[in-house]
């Protein structure tokens, strides 16, 4: 079975311990996902607080002001660590990571007006840009300017590529792929607010099932959404999930914990 460790990750390795590993990214600090602590077991609540203060003493020092702690996969936290999570004021959230063969992808419409095509150009790529600038202002506009040298950085990346979906001429919705050897993960899945419920997440899906070939396709989500459900209604199939938790040291408007990267609607792999 596949295993999140499997997954594209965008974050090195720079601690590990008897029982958790911490990952960073320094040229992503303002990332939740990429700025981490992985347990590798169940901790007891001693070894937790531990981790706890290690990490945001870390993360004080290096002007981040959250700190995202994530659970062993396919395992939950322990009654005492629910606990305390909820009397210290952490959002705990479960991703489900998901998997299906091209050839079991189940629609039962298509929207043939969505055109589907690869970023392959300095037009397209344009395109998409623009587009993402627009879904990540809800985040402020720092964050929203940030990440355009994140997707330029993807843009470059070899095992990574962008595709654009288009409606009259218009992007209305994006993705990215991350290419391997025996997989092709989905990432930063969006359609824009204004065109949900047209068909135009399933007409992406289906260029990248032709793409994918004998290759499967997995993505991660979060669970009991609606697009967790939509998911498993178009035949993807469960392989795992993790738990995490996460808490911001003060209070700022300047961004909103994102939802998982592979969520349909715009509201993140």
């Amino acid at each position: 079975m596949i295993s999140f460790s499997e997954t594209y990750h965008e974050y090195t390795q720079i601690e590990e311990t008897d029982y958790y590993y911490h990952y960073q990214n320094k040229k992503l600090p303002f990332l939740y996902s990429c700025n981490r602590l992985r347990f590798k077991r169940n901790p007891t609540l001693e070894e937790f607080c531990l981790a706890e203060k290690n990490l945001t003493d870390f993360q004080r020092k290096t002007q981040q002001d959250f700190i995202y702690l994530y659970g062993p996969e396919n395992e939950p936290f322990s009654k005492e660590i629910e606990e305390y999570l909820a009397t210290e004021n952490y959002t705990v959230s479960a991703e489900e990571l998901l998997v299906i063969d091209p050839k079991d992808f189940y629609f039962t419409h298509q929207n043939e007006e969505i055109k589907v095509s690869l970023v392959e150009n300095n037009e397209q790529l344009k395109e998409y840009l623009e587009f993402m600038y627009q879904l990540n202002l809800k985040n402020g506009m720092s964050y929203a300017h940030k990440k355009q040298k994140f997707y330029l950085d993807r843009f470059i990346s070899p095992e990574i590529q962008q595709i654009n979906a288009y409606l009259n001429g218009q992007v209305v919705g994006t993705v990215n792929i991350i290419i391997s050897s025996k997989y092709i993960e989905i990432d930063h899945f969006e359609v824009a607010p204004n065109f949900q419920n047209k068909g135009i997440g399933t007409q992406i899906q289906r260029f990248i099932m032709a793409l994918a070939k004998d290759k499967k396709v997995l993505l991660v989500v979060d669970k009991e959404t609606k697009a967790n459900h939509m998911y498993y209604h178009q035949g993807y199939q469960f392989c795992g999930y993790q738990l995490s938790a996460f808490k911001r040291f003060k209070s700022t408007t300047v961004i909103n914990i994102p939802q998982n990267s592979s969520s349909i609607a715009s509201t993140s792999l």
